[in-house]
């Protein structure tokens, strides 16, 4: 949800269950930067409760050939558990002293929240600065 008007960063053209289906995709604010630095520190994970043929193609856009976002795991991966998709962070690594997961949904990590960095959902504010928040050494 992004104020009425604003176009999307991106279109995505899927087709689930024989229907074509259209999304108009806002990134969140910082999305790119934060990936660029992160990426340098860390092997990043996609881990979305997405289908994977949506969250294929968002994770495809973000990435933009970088080669950064090559590992991922989609709705098909996740658990249901108590209403909300539920992810298992030992299918990454069985050491999960070496991972963390970043989220909107504590659901998400109800299993793991030792290893959760909890982020607001986002919906519309262009103004925001959460993404940069995290990286150690940010001033706006």
């Amino acid at each position: 949800m992004v104020k009425p008007g604003t176009p999307p960063d991106f279109v995505l053209k899927v087709t689930i269950d024989r229907h074509p289906v259209r999304f108009f995709v806002h990134k969140r604010p910082h999305v790119d930067f934060f990936l660029d630095i992160v990426s340098q520190w860390y092997d990043l994970v996609v881990f979305t409760a997405s289908m994977e043929i949506y969250g294929a193609a968002v994770a495809d856009k973000l990435d933009s050939g970088r080669g950064i976002l090559r590992r991922r795991y989609y709705r098909q991966h996740c658990t249901l558990d108590y209403g909300s998709y539920t992810k298992d962070l030992a299918a990454i690594c069985p050491d999960l002293a070496s991972i963390f997961i970043l989220d909107n949904s504590p659901g998400a990590y109800r299993q793991y929240p030792d290893n959760a960095v909890p982020i607001k959902s986002w919906f519309s504010d262009p103004l925001d600065t959460s993404l940069l928040s995290l990286l150690p050494v940010w001033t706006p």
